[in-house]
């Protein structure tokens, strides 16, 4: 679970020039605006990342005008990325760096797309069949349709949802020199399209699963997920990855959809498409190079490959710096970049906030 609120340290305070108000609080890899004085180096903040809602209390009400969302922004020619209170805002005890207070505060995520499935879409129902003598109570035929509906809508408990640590949130990676993977991170709507292979009494049987980022759409629709998988014979292309994976129980593809209805079509596409990221078995995620590799041979788009040979620099400024540039799919800013070990097992994203800010993210 991400942490959207947490106990930080201020590590450093740096003066903002031609301001005598603000400075700017370096925290692990983030730079945040603040008032100057509020805080002093080595103080513990609570410090909560873009991309959160705070409740509407308050002690928030000056968030208003911003629907008590934090975003990236630029003021005084500096970026800033999150916001950070005294630890007086937490009710009375004793708090560690790094414990989680995004519930105690009332902390949400905030979603910036919805799945574009059709909203009347259900999901199809357990097919196992019940003894007659209890489907007769009322209150066990309630408890097994909420419980076979939950079933259908989750996520596959053996495969991660997709995202990324930001690299903001672990700077010690910047002690790896080792060459890393950079690809392009695309700003679409991640979906993971697997095949599992079921053996039994019967012979043989494989079960295809198209998801969204968090639930497993059951039925064909004309989502975008959907309309790609169809468009690539996803399913097939997973049975062909099965064989080059050497027949594991299961393989699975994930990867980003874009569309003309998803995230303002920043790419101009006219219609859905799909860049696969990850390829995963049984044994963990291939690293990206195999990855790409195997994508094509089965005719499936990879994300872009910026470079197969970064060299982590000293600095997280440094590495968003670098994240900022031009897509290689369409004539915009990129969102950012994921970059990886060469085994694919270290991996982080580094988001470019020059996007951010531009797209008012």
């Amino acid at each position: 679970m991400r942490k959207l609120a947490s106990i930080k340290e201020i590590s450093d305070l740096i003066p903002i020039e031609g301001r005598d108000r603000i400075e700017l609080a370096i925290i692990d890899g983030w730079q945040v605006i603040v008032k100057k004085g509020e805080f002093s180096r080595g103080d513990k903040c609570v410090y909560i990342e873009i991309d959160s809602v705070l409740p509407e209390k308050p002690e928030f009400e000056f968030l208003r005008s911003k629907d008590f969302r934090i975003r990236t922004m630029k003021m005084a020619g500096v970026i800033s990325q999150g916001i950070c209170f005294p630890l007086s805002i937490l009710p009375r005890g004793q708090y560690i760096l790094e414990q989680d207070v995004t519930e105690i505060i009332g902390v949400k995520q905030y979603e910036k797309t919805m799945d574009d499935a059709p909203q009347q879409m259900q999901p199809k129902q357990a097919t196992f069949k019940y003894p007659k003598w209890l489907m007769r109570w009322g209150w066990f035929r309630k408890l097994i349709s909420r419980s076979s509906k939950r079933e259908a809508r989750a996520f596959p408990n053996f495969i991660s949802k997709t995202d990324e640590v930001r690299i903001q949130n672990m700077p010690f990676i910047l002690r790896n020199k080792e060459p890393m993977i950079c690809t392009e991170k695309i700003d679409g709507q991640s979906g993971t399209f697997a095949l599992v292979r079921h053996e039994g009494l019967f012979g043989r049987k494989y079960e295809y699963i198209v998801c969204s980022r968090n639930r497993r759409l059951y039925e064909e629709d004309d989502s975008s997920y959907w309309a790609v998988s169809a468009k690539y014979h996803i399913e097939l292309s997973l049975t062909a990855l099965m064989g080059w994976c050497g027949n594991p129980s299961w393989v699975a593809i994930q990867g980003e959809c874009i569309s003309p209805k998803v995230q303002g079509n920043k790419y101009k596409v006219t219609e859905p498409d799909f860049y696969v990221f990850n390829v995963i078995t049984p044994k963990g995620r291939l690293g990206t190079l195999e990855a790409y590799k195997l994508a094509k041979v089965v005719g499936l788009k990879f994300v872009p490959i910026v470079n197969a040979n970064y060299v982590l620099p000293d600095t997280v400024n440094e590495v968003l710096d670098y994240a900022t540039g031009q897509s290689a799919i369409g004539d915009t800013l990129r969102e950012g970049l994921v970059i990886r070990s060469q085994d694919g097992v270290a991996s982080f994203k580094a988001v470019s906030p020059q996007f951010l800010i531009t797209y008012n993210e």
